[in-house]
């Protein structure tokens, strides 16, 4: 693995960064909120961006690629289902779903779709209703399962399902954090600047340090996706319970050095707060997330620096 992007993909994430700005930023997702007919600005940006022609299992740097592009959509909360329409088999978007409650996020932008469960049973998912238009999950849209007769190899696009999530959630915890630095640094209490704060650097530290761990974790998984494909889908799923860990402390210390801003909606921060719930809690919570890994390593193993599950059984 390279820690170090290549030169076309830190250009293509610094070109999408500039056109979701155009668009507005974290504006686009309270518009979208209030008119759905606006997420088609994002899905015009992405296409322009040739977003919709990159498939993040045909080599590494369109992994990378997509990677890339998903971590600058979460740092705007983009209204737009930009992970589901990267995983594609045979023309069909492929989803990660719960069937206990089966809940896609933009499923009414999506057709056809091939929903797999965390048994990697694949069924065919059709729009069922109408967005919730909740507060935690304004565009998460329940859907209809039936089982998909015959045989569909979806274990790949399932695995960098998972990847891709984990890459939004660490935008989301990059954009916070990033508006949480320019806050304390604008900021004054008490005569001084709340960066000047020990305890305020104490907690801006952890919360970048966690950032970049999450970042060099994701890429590390990207490239595992990309030489082992479904090979790797324990890697994907602890990254994915990694990013869940680290968005919630990196954001709640972004949101609690805001004050009380944090939770005001005029502010950008509060809104990747909000939004990054439908992100962190679908298709399943972490807590079943890290049930489905624990049995994951136990059939499949782990590669680490000590022996894990099938592989700890035959040392």
């Amino acid at each position: 693995m390279d820690p170090v992007l290549p030169d076309y993909i830190v250009e293509l994430a610094a070109t999408a960064r500039r056109a979701f700005a155009e668009l507005g930023g974290v504006d686009l997702a309270r518009q979208a909120e209030a008119d759905p007919r606006a997420r088609e600005l994002a899905g015009d940006a992405l296409a322009a961006l040739g977003a919709l022609d990159i498939d993040p299992l045909a080599d590494a740097d369109q992994a990378l690629a997509a990677l890339a592009l998903c971590r600058e959509a979460g740092r705007v909360a983009l209204p737009y289902p930009l992970e589901a329409m990267l995983c594609r088999h045979d023309g069909a978007v492929v989803v990660l779903v719960d069937p206990a409650d089966p809940l896609v996020d933009h499923a009414d932008l999506l057709d056809p779709m091939l929903a797999v469960d965390l048994a990697g049973q694949v069924h065919h998912a059709t729009v069922a209703g109408p967005a919730l238009g909740s507060r935690l999950g304004p565009f998460a849209v329940p859907v209809e399962l039936q089982p998909h007769d015959g045989f569909a190899d979806v274990d790949a696009p399932a695995t960098i399902a998972w990847a891709l999530s984990s890459a939004t959630v660490l935008g989301y915890v990059e954009g916070a954090v990033d508006l949480c630095v320019e806050h304390v640094r604008t900021r004054h209490q008490f005569d001084q600047r709340l960066a000047d704060f020990q305890a305020v650097q104490f907690q801006i530290a952890d919360a970048v340090v966690a950032a970049s761990g999450l970042a060099e974790l994701a890429l590390f998984t990207v490239w595992r996706i990309s030489e082992l494909g479904a090979g790797a889908r324990v890697d994907a799923l602890a990254l994915r319970l990694h990013a869940a860990d680290v968005a919630r402390t990196a954001m709640r210390t972004a949101q609690q050095l805001h004050g009380a801003s944090g939770v005001a909606e005029e502010y950008d921060v509060s809104v990747l707060c909000r939004r990054v719930q439908a992100t962190l809690r679908s298709p399943v919570s972490s807590e079943r997330n890290l049930d489905t890994l624990t049995a994951a390593i136990r059939q499949e193993g782990f590669a680490s620096l000590f022996p894990h599950g099938r592989e700890r059984v035959s040392t």
